[in-house]
Parts: structure tokens; sequence; C-alpha cells
């Protein structure tokens, strides 16, 4: 039974790229946020007051319900997965190919003195019940419990997974070890994989089992070996509480700088993160308009670009000026 399509929340043409391209695999995330329209929103804001559209979305959003809106054609595209670190051809190539469907969800969820919490935020408005929180079973990149997907959105997941694998002719199959880090040894991978798989600070889709049984129940997908990324000479990628605890230590350097001057370089640091590119700040002289840097994870000709764009000054590879904050 085909599930039914609701096209009821549209982004414009500028918040996407149109045109048709060949489609060879589907991607799965999760949302992090309230309902579908919520982050619908969120995307169609993007390029107001006169910003330029970063061009991210997917094609889906899976509803709490199970309602599947489409917000663009499947066979266009937009970026997706913030790929720090691959090559500029090898990224667009593998945005183009993959066509994204996000599952409304609240996503990783901390733990307070046996409380459940979502959004990184503890308060009585973040609060989750333990009735609707999936748990793991242990860590799983720095979380152990998440929302628990509805059984009506893995119900849609399935059908809409099946339906274009059909219509676009993708292989019903996907990596046996779906929790794992797989990397760019996916980068020619032809099948349905998650998020998670190609970027090591996502937990998108939740380490649910029975997420992949029901894709292979309702989609026909069959699991398939695939070496992940990470032999033993490979330094292991960081995890959610490494990021936030390097994300600390540097907004405290920050708070030793020059205001402006510290406000711009936090703002490197955030489009640095949504990339998936790290730097560890150094500790600068109380007012300083410069500091110095390393790099942790991800593409060092990123930092030096968009610090460039920012109006920051890259003095060398490992030292940031700001010159003309206010």
């Amino acid at each position: 039974m085909a599930v039914p399509i609701d096209r009821s929340l549209r982004l414009p043409a500028s918040q996407y790229v149109p045109g048709a391209r060949r489609k060879s695999g589907i991607a799965i995330h999760h949302t992090v946020g309230g309902s579908a329209r919520d982050t619908f929103e969120l995307w169609r804001a993007d390029g107001r007051a006169g910003r330029t559209p970063r061009l991210v979305g997917t094609a889906y959003i899976v509803d709490r319900d199970g309602t599947v809106f489409e917000t663009f054609d499947p066979a266009a595209w937009a970026y997706q997965f913030g790929l720090a670190g691959w090559t500029p051809a090898a990224r667009i190539r593998f945005e183009q190919r993959f066509i994204g469907i996000e599952i409304a969800s609240e996503g990783a969820l901390i733990e307070r003195e046996g409380e459940l919490y979502c959004f990184g935020s503890i308060s009585p408005r973040t609060r989750k019940p333990r009735d609707d929180a999936f748990d793991s079973g242990g860590d799983y990149r720095g979380y152990r419990w998440f929302d628990r997907y509805e059984a009506a959105q893995l119900d849609s997941l399935g059908r809409l997974v099946d339906e274009l694998c059909t219509r676009f002719s993708i292989p019903r199959r996907y990596p046996d070890r779906p929790f794992d880090y797989y990397g760019e040894v996916l980068a020619g991978f032809r099948g349905v994989i998650g998020h998670a798989m190609v970027r090591s600070d996502k937990t998108d889709p939740a380490p649910d089992p029975g997420l992949w049984t029901a894709l292979e129940q309702l989609a026909r997908l069959k699991p398939t070996a695939v070496t992940p990324h990470g032999a033993a000479d490979q330094p292991a990628p960081l995890n959610h509480r490494d990021l936030l605890a390097l994300f600390q230590e540097n907004v405290r350097r920050l708070d030793r700088m020059a205001t402006a001057a510290g406000s711009l370089v936090k703002a490197l640091l955030m489009e640095l993160e949504r990339r998936g590119t790290y730097v560890q700040l150094t500790e600068p002289p109380a007012g300083a308009r410069t500091i110095g840097y390393r790099m942790v994870q991800g593409d060092a000709a990123e930092v030096r670009a968009i610090a460039r764009a920012l109006g920051i000054l890259p003095v060398r590879d490992d030292v940031l000026e700001v010159r003309h904050a206010a």
C-alpha cells in the first residue's frame, strides 16, 4: 500500500537545487526538534532577511503521527550531510545522489538525577517521560537515551523507502553494522544509510535496531557487509562529551579576548561545528585580538576560508587575528 504524500510544506526553489539528479542512495536522519512544521519553518527562514540560503534540507520529513511531507522533488537535492574533510568534488557527488528523509524527533536525551531531558537543556519544559524514551543499553557517542520513534513513523518510513527504492532503482541494502562510523568508505555505497554512518559526531538516526528491522520488513532491505572506517592507525573520532568539553574550554578562552573579537571568533567556531570541523584555541592575553589554535578534527582549509569570509585574518596556519571588530 502506497504511503500518502503531503505536499503542503514546500520549500521555495531558492532553498534547494532544482533539477533531476540520478539517485542511488537514501539517507535517514532525525530532526532534533518538535514537529515536521517546526523543522520546515527553520529551513524556510534560512534565506530570509537578505541572507544567502545555505541550501540545507531533506526532501522528506516524517511527522510524529506518520504523515510524510515532501518539501521538494526528491530528484532534486540539498545539503544534508556536512562532510568535512571530504574533497569538494566527492562531497558534492555524495550529496547529489542521496535522497534525505528526516524523522521528527527530539533526538538524543541527557540524564540528570534520574530524569531525562531533551535539547541538552535541563528545565521542566524539556523533561522527557521515560515511557517516551528509547534506552540504547549503553553509551552511543555520549548518549544512552533517545526520543523513541513512533510506530506510525516507522511504518511510514518503511513504506516511503520501499517506494523510493522502486522509483529510483536504489539497491535494497544497508551496511550490516548500522551504528558504526564508516566515513568515506561509503563514498561509493549504493543503498540506504544513516547520517551517523558518515559523521562521527552525529547520533541520527537513533541506535534502535527496530528502525532497521522495520526497513527490512517494509522495504525489503538486506544487510550487507561493509568494512568500517577506522583502522588501528586512525585517530578515534571525538564523541559528544569530548566535543562539549572542547567547546566549553574554547568559550572560556574567548572570554579573555576583546569582546567584539571574541564574538567573531565564536561565530567562526559555530560555523565550523556545523561542517564537522573543530579546533582547540590557545590561551590568549586579556583583551587580545589575536588567538592561536590547533586542528582537532575536520578540514583545515575550512578554517582559513570561513575565517576570511568573516573578516578574520589567518596570520599563519595556527593563528587568527581580528583587526576590524568594533
